[in-house]
């Protein structure tokens, strides 16, 4: 069963959905964002951020930690437009729907999650609507804030790109402030690992086949499963998942494919996260292997 009831987290009005087995909180005043996701009576996985601050030409945009939608590409004057709309939530029977009016660029977001009755599971839809009066070219960007201190599992391409292996099979990008010599980032034939810690910002992005990456932290395994669109074109040289991280959080983020966007169209990118207790830690590509396989990821 799951119950939805009004609370504050990080000093911030949400809602707080629970099924006994795990709990979310989604802000219903600023954002959106979810800003819990844990275990019934576990420590929270998201980071929290209330005061970190991206600096832009239209304001100050405050990145609060935990989950959020933005689109890509990436792009100051668009991306970072201030949080200051007003939310319209509804609840449902097992889960809140958050919409935000339209930003700078006429785009209005829209962020739905839906709580198994039972399961440690939560179906998250990411919605963008154009609300301008020409076409957009975009694509839904979903953004998980956790916390330091865990293992990142990015799966990589299995099997050929052709029928003879002639051609490329995997393809990475890198941001430039990321060093190929960082130490936290194990890139590996089959499970890239992405050791997490307090550091200088890194950040790496492929396109990822097998439509799910997760997040390994003290006992906890966080996946995020996502739909690939394995011929649409994407941004960031062809990135459907890419993770960054610093000094203080690391994000997991799934992209959808770019879209031509007309007026009054809108497009989703749906997330299936989970979680999974009891793991030990996959701190090489063999063990995180062993994992996936043993799980049926």
């Amino acid at each position: 069963m799951v119950q939805i009831t009004a609370g504050e987290h990080m000093n911030l009005k949400c809602m707080w959905i629970s099924n006994g087995k795990i709990k979310l909180a989604v802000t219903t005043e600023r954002g959106p964002r979810a800003i819990f996701f844990a275990w019934q009576n576990g420590p929270n996985l998201l980071a929290e951020l209330p005061n970190a601050v991206i600096d832009s030409a239209n304001g100050p945009y405050y990145l609060l930690g935990g989950h959020r939608l933005w689109h890509a590409p990436e792009w100051s004057v668009r991306t970072y437009w201030p949080e200051t709309q007003i939310l319209k939530t509804e609840t449902g029977a097992h889960g809140v729907c958050v919409q935000v009016p339209p930003d700078g660029s006429a785009i209005a977001k829209e962020l739905s999650f839906e709580m198994d009755t039972q399961a440690a599971k939560v179906v998250v839809t990411h919605t963008l609507r154009n609300t301008g009066l020409w076409t957009v070219e975009l694509a839904p960007w979903a953004i998980t804030q956790c916390v330091l201190g865990g293992v990142v599992l990015l799966p990589q391409p299995d099997k050929p790109s052709d029928e003879e292996g002639l051609l490329p099979s995997q393809r990475y990008s890198f941001w430039p402030y990321t060093k190929l010599t960082d130490g936290r980032i194990a890139l590996g034939d089959r499970m890239t690992l992405v050791h997490t810690r307090p550091a200088p910002p890194t950040k790496l992005g492929y396109f990822n086949t097998h439509g799910w990456i997760g997040y390994w932290l003290n006992g906890t395994l966080f996946t995020k499963h996502f739909t690939p669109a394995l011929h649409a074109p994407y941004p960031d040289f062809g990135c459907n998942a890419e993770c960054y991280q610093n000094e203080a959080f690391v994000e997991l983020e799934t992209l959808g494919p770019l879209t031509h966007l007309p007026p009054n169209a809108s497009v989703t990118h749906v997330e299936i996260w989970e979680l999974r207790d009891g793991i030990d830690k996959p701190d090489n590509e063999a063990k995180a292997l062993e994992l996936a396989q043993k799980l049926g990821l």
